[in-house]
């Protein structure tokens, strides 16, 4: 539905990424990392990039109700290969609107080697998310 640049400055412009990090008892560290992005918006238009997303070969689940004090509709993107598809998708040589797709990109990597089960990922993922 949309064209690969449109669908570039919706990633530039609309997506939200989300690192989350939660205390967790059953981990080696204690902490559990999350990373997802989020897309908000019309119902036509997450339908139209849920059908662009999986032309590409990403998986998203999509709500027609993200929950009862916000009942749009929302598209989640998680699931490392699927993250790791869509950061190949978002230009390096372009600002994004909300200054986070280079932070996040780095947090994917760092998970992707397994880093995040260690204390010093851990570290590094809290500095780059500005927590430290």
């Amino acid at each position: 539905m949309f064209s690969h640049a449109q669908l570039e400055g919706i990633l530039l412009s609309l997506a939200k990424p989300e690192i989350h990090i939660s205390r967790a008892n059953n981990t080696q560290i204690g902490y559990r990392v999350r990373i997802r992005v989020n897309f908000r918006g019309s119902k036509d238009f997450i339908y139209g990039l849920e059908r662009t997303l999986n032309q590409k070969g990403l998986k998203c689940s999509v709500k027609d109700e993200e929950h009862k004090s916000r009942p749009r509709p929302i598209l989640t993107i998680g699931g490392l290969v699927n993250l790791w598809k869509l950061c190949k998708l978002v230009p390096d040589d372009l600002p994004d609107a909300k200054n986070v797709w280079a932070t996040f990109k780095q947090v994917v990597e760092i998970i992707d080697n397994g880093e995040h089960h260690t204390l010093d990922g851990l570290d590094k993922i809290l500095k780059l998310k500005g927590e430290i």
